[in-house]
């Protein structure tokens, strides 16, 4: 149980990382949340059932093609 208030989020919600953290180990990496979920600094979580994500920075996203918007043509494959 979450003993802050507002409490935590839970580690299945979308905002999960926004826990507070209850252990930080710099030097190594990661940092434990009140949740349960561990972070690493490449931005990787472990969950606590022992699922993982992946490293998500934002910066992964302007490397991405766009979308072409609806109604329009996709590009053709090369």
């Amino acid at each position: 149980m979450c003993p802050h208030t507002p409490p935590c989020p839970d580690a299945s919600a979308p905002d999960r990382e926004a826990a507070r953290t209850v252990a930080s180990h710099p030097e190594q990496g990661w940092s434990l949340l009140c949740n349960g979920i561990v972070v690493f600094e490449d931005t990787g979580e472990l969950l606590p059932g022992g699922g993982t994500i992946a490293p998500h920075r934002p910066t992964d996203l302007r490397d991405r093609p766009a979308t072409p918007p609806s109604g329009s043509p996709a590009a053709p494959a090369a």
